[in-house]
């Protein structure tokens, strides 16, 4: 998992990970619930729940947030989450072998995620 964080215009503050393992259906949907909160509320949601995509999304946001806080020292309360975007990153195909000499495929999915902060 590779995490950037980068200053664009506009005080908007960008966090990056990619190949996260969990497909990007699951992680859209997390980012659906957190997107438009203020940054402490979509923290302490994520941490609340029980899925796995929460747990790749704390960690994008909570770096974002950190980056906003120190380097490009942004004041913690006007922060929010403005817009997350989830894509497809590779697949990994996989094999299981069963009995009787048979294989069984399969496909892990990966997401990549960009989350921007906005301050108001």
């Amino acid at each position: 998992m590779v995490t950037t964080t980068k200053k664009t215009e506009d005080n908007n503050l960008t966090a990056t990970l990619k190949y996260a393992l969990v497909s990007d259906k699951k992680m859209a949907l997390i980012a659906q619930m957190v997107k438009g909160k203020k940054v402490d509320d979509a923290l302490t949601l994520l941490q609340v729940l029980p899925k796995k995509a929460a747990k790749f999304l704390y960690k994008v946001i909570k770096s974002a947030y950190a980056n906003a806080t120190t380097n490009a020292s942004y004041d913690p309360k006007k922060l929010y989450v403005h817009k997350i975007e989830v894509w497809r990153g590779p697949k990994i195909q996989r094999v299981r072998f069963a009995s009787r000499s048979r294989i069984s495929h399969y496909v892990k999915y990966r997401a990549f995620v960009k989350v921007f902060l906005h301050v108001k």
